[in-house]
Order: C-alpha cells, then structure tokens, then sequence
C-alpha cells in the first residue's frame, strides 16, 4: 500500500532530477579520480573507483534516463505524469542495482558482491527489453521512430554478450589480454554506438514527428545504421590483425556510416528554419549544435581510424581512448538528454539552468582539447606540462556544474516536489 502510493508519486520529472543526481555522482567519482592522479590519496584505490565511475554511468544515469524516456514517448506521457507500476519497478529495482554497483565497486573492485549487482543488472535490462518491446509493438509511433527504439532494445540485449563472454574468460583462466579487451570493447560498442545512439535518434526522430517536420533520407539513415552497427564493431577490434577481406568490408561499412550521417545532416538544413522556429529556448538550440558537431567529428574519426597505423597508434595511448568515449558518452549523449527534457519540459529551463548547462558545456568542451593534448605529446613523445592539473579544474568545473545544474532544476520543479 505505501509502496504503491510512493511509485505513483514518482512522476517522470522527478525520475529525472533523481538521473540527474545521479550524473552528479558520475562527475564526482571523476573528480575523485583526478584528485588521485594529484595527490596521494591512500583511501582512494583508482582502479576500484574508475569500474565504478563506469559502471554506474551507464546505469544509474544513461540506462536510467534513456528507459525512462522510452516509455514517456511510448505511453504518450508528460513530465507530471508517473509510469505504468510495472516501468515504476523496473526502474526502482534499476536504480537500486546501479546503487549497490557503486558502492561494491568503490569497496571491493570486481569481487563477488560487485559481480552480483552486475548480472542483476544485465538480467533487469533483459526484463526491459522484453516488456518495453511488447508495448512498442502496439504504440502509435511513427514506423521510423518504432524501427530506431526497436534496434536498441536489440543492441541493449546484444551487449551483455561481451560481459558474459569476459565473465568466461576470466572463469576459465584465460588470460590472454587481447580476448579480454575485445569482450570489453564488444560491450562498450554496442552500448554507445547501439543502446544510446538508436534511442537518442528514436527519440529525435518523434520529436521531429511531434513537431511535423518530416525530414528526407530518414528511411534511408536508418537502414545504413542498422545493418552497419554489428560488423561496425570490428572498427574496436582492428589492432586484431583481421584478414583482408573483413577489413575491405569494415572499410566500406565505416563509409556508409558516415555517408548516412551526412545525409541526416543534408536533411535537417534543408528544414532547418521549420526545427529551429520549434525549439522552445535557446539552450535548446545550443546543445542540439554541439551535439550534431560532436557526432561529426565522432564519425570523421571513426573514418580516420580505419587506417590501421592511426587505429593502433590511438588505442595505445589512453588519453585518446578516453577522449573518445567522453566525446560520445557527455558530447553526444549526454547533450542530447539534456536537450530533450528542456525542449519537452519535462524539467524547466531558467536562467539558473542555463548558466550551470553552459558551464558543463564548456568543461567538456575544454576536458576534449586537454586529453587531445595528452594524447598529441604522447604521440610525439613531446611532454605538456600541467595537463593532468587542467584536467583536475576542469574536473572540479564539471562537477560543480551539473550540481548546480540539479540544483537549478529542484528550484524550479519545487512545485511538484511539494
């Protein structure tokens, strides 16, 4: 009874501000992190706070909101509205998992109860997955926006195949590294460039329907990403020494790839005073551009590396690798749910918020040119003094942000919190 009454006062906008909370904590574990690199810290234990800066990332903040944001658009719900009890669960349980995720992982690395909350994780997905694509097959969505939601459930479902695949090597003794890091990398590809991107797209493109902007090429778009996601992982993978003939068919994929964004891009300027006389505020507008750069250059890069002496050269450096994914994971994704639950009012923009937005912008923005730096001097064997040190403030201009940024938001939606 108290647990029924509880769920049905978690409306969406405060599901939100509980994932924005929880990108707070994101940021400060990689404060925390930077710190380390700083000074000693001998209660901090890098490796152990890096799997749960990660871990809980990908659950407790982009898992979250984009589960979240599926069902609003499938349910037809607005930001005061609560999900159907059986969505509630789900992302309770998910929360609750993502919770327990950082704390073992803070105490204990991967160890037993780490492992534990891990697989529940994975096993929830599973439940979502199967729940959500049951209800997306009788929505009225658009067929587009039904086909893009659809793939990431598929890509959600298909990337715990890496977790379980290293969970067997590391059960079986294998130790060969490059096994291991392929598992990794089979995961993290299908999560960002799966899960994440076909949601944010699903979602653009019903927002666009919303909007009746109908945009050319969408059909098109999709098809290309769809069937070049799974053979797109060999890209992760490259220093693998694959045969010639899986490398020509990687190389024709990654240029349909970004062919099919090009088109996307051709397709919002031909409608692009019709999107931007539908863009609610201004900040709207500003991370929906860094966005749509970010992705540019996300794929001119994914292009680039297809050369093989640029692939091995940028996975030996971490800088770069971390660069990459903080390019997708915050310049894409991030951005992108940010932009989206302003542009919906599912949480409402102030001056506040804008403030606290453009400092976030700004602190990723300056996070990519230093550990592009790094990776730069380590390439050509050149040291750059102080960059660990910038990547500290820019740390602390992050966190700060985004707490700030949740607490503009609390501010505003104090009417609904009462």
């Amino acid at each position: 009874m108290y647990m029924g009454r509880f769920l049905d006062n978690l409306t969406i906008r405060r599901w939100t501000i509980i994932g924005l909370l929880n990108l707070v904590l994101v940021s400060g574990f990689g404060l925390l992190m930077r710190f380390k690199v700083l000074m000693p810290l001998p209660f901090v234990e890098q490796k152990q706070i890096m799997h749960a800066h990660s871990h809980f990332a990908f659950s407790g903040w982009l898992s979250h909101v984009l589960m979240l944001l599926f069902v609003m658009v499938i349910g037809r719900k607005r930001g005061g509205d609560a999900l159907p009890r059986k969505y509630q669960l789900i992302l309770l349980a998910n929360l609750v998992v993502s919770y327990g995720m950082l704390i073992t992982f803070t105490y204990q690395g991967y160890g037993g109860y780490s492992i534990f909350f891990s697989t529940l994780s994975i096993l929830l997905s599973y439940v979502f997955a199967y729940t959500a694509r049951r209800d997306l097959r009788v929505s009225d969505l658009s067929g587009v926006v039904r086909n893009w939601l659809s793939m990431a459930l598929f890509f959600l479902v298909l990337s715990s195949l890496g977790t379980f695949y290293l969970a067997y090597l590391v059960k079986t003794g294998n130790v060969d590294s490059r096994l291991q890091l392929a598992a990794v990398y089979f995961f993290l590809h299908f999560q960002y460039n799966g899960w994440f991107f076909f949601m944010c797209m699903g979602l653009a493109n019903h927002w666009l329907d919303q909007e009746g902007v109908q945009l050319r090429y969408r059909k098109r778009v999709f098809q290309i990403f769809a069937w070049a996601c799974i053979p797109g992982y060999l890209l992760s993978v490259l220093w693998y020494n694959l045969p010639m003939w899986l490398y020509v068919g990687l190389v024709i994929v990654v240029i349909f790839q970004l062919s099919a964004w090009t088109l996307w891009l051709h397709a919002i300027r031909q409608q692009l005073k019709k999107i931007r006389s539908r863009i609610s505020v201004s900040i709207v507008a500003w991370l929906f551009c860094a966005v749509l750069l970010a992705a540019s250059i996300k794929f001119l890069l994914q292009t680039l590396s297809v050369i093989p002496s640029l692939s091995s050269l940028a996975y030996s450096f971490r800088p770069i690798v971390v660069g990459y994914l903080h390019l997708v994971l915050l310049g894409i994704i991030t951005f992108f749910i940010l932009a989206f639950i302003f542009q919906t009012q599912i949480v409402a923009a102030s001056r506040k918020v804008n403030i606290a937005v453009i400092g976030f912008m700004l602190g990723v923005v300056f996070n990519e040119l230093l550990l592009l730096l790094q990776g730069a001097g380590g390439i050509l064997g050149i040291f750059i003094p102080h960059i660990p040190l910038g990547l500290g403030a820019v740390a602390v201009v992050l966190f700060i942000s985004l707490l700030g940024l949740w607490w503009a938001v609390v501010y505003e939606s104090k009417k609904d919190l009462q």
